[in-house]
């Protein structure tokens, strides 16, 4: 998953090319079964040659996908991991996962927030302001091997121990027990009738006026 990569290429440029990639990664129904199976235990490579993941929380594939495509293109980054207190509407402790990047000026952060809206933002990823933060956890680029999963370049044997030491309110099976809770094939029929086969990018940057005509644009007017 290779671009030409240039000093000349701004972030939103990046994020384009990364976006190409990832597009190709498709949101799909995945069985309860297949939930167990992959949900967190895959690495980047294994995502983007599979070339699937679960229309629900996708952000853990899809942000781990794309830092394995700035791995390969040697462009500085770092892997970052929110933990989120539990909201009335999930009464348990939830992870969010956000890629930083930066071009030869500026940083930026990528962010799959929520349906088929990605958004790059300016400057240093901080939390999101709706839910209460529990912790954020960074991890260097370098250290993100493509080939491996996360708890392996973490340097752990398992999902379940990475989890168990670095993130104590955090369940994995409440989790996966809520995905299975709220899976069906009807939702995701809706899901996809609502918001396509596209990624919609929104950007929100400040003191680049000359990125401002990409505000909100689907890859397919890119």
């Amino acid at each position: 998953m290779n671009f030409i990569y240039s000093n000349h290429k701004n972030g939103i440029e990046i994020t384009k090319d990364i976006l190409y990639h990832t597009n190709k990664i498709k949101r799909i129904y995945w069985t309860n079964e297949e939930i167990d199976n992959y949900f967190g235990k895959r690495s980047a490579q294994d995502i983007i040659q599979n070339g699937t993941t679960c229309f629900m929380n996708p952000c853990f594939d899809l942000t781990l996908a794309s830092a394995g495509i700035l791995f390969g293109n040697k462009i500085p980054h770092t892997f970052v991991i929110e933990e989120h207190f539990p909201t009335k509407d999930f009464p348990f402790n939830r992870l969010h996962f956000v890629l930083e990047f930066e071009d030869k000026k500026e940083k930026y952060f990528l962010n799959y927030k929520k349906t088929n809206e990605v958004y790059l933002s300016g400057g240093r990823y901080n939390g999101r302001e709706d839910i209460p933060c529990a912790q954020i956890i960074r991890i260097p680029g370098e250290r993100i091997n493509p080939e491996k999963t996360l708890s392996e370049n973490m340097g752990y044997d398992t999902l379940e121990n990475l989890i168990y030491d670095k993130f104590k309110g955090y369940s994995i099976r409440k989790n996966i027990d809520r995905l299975k809770q709220d899976n069906s094939e009807e939702k995701y029929k809706l899901y996809d009738a609502n918001y396509g086969k596209e990624f919609k990018l929104i950007t929100k940057l400040q003191n680049q006026l000359s990125l401002l005509p990409y505000k909100e644009q689907s890859l397919q007017q890119i």
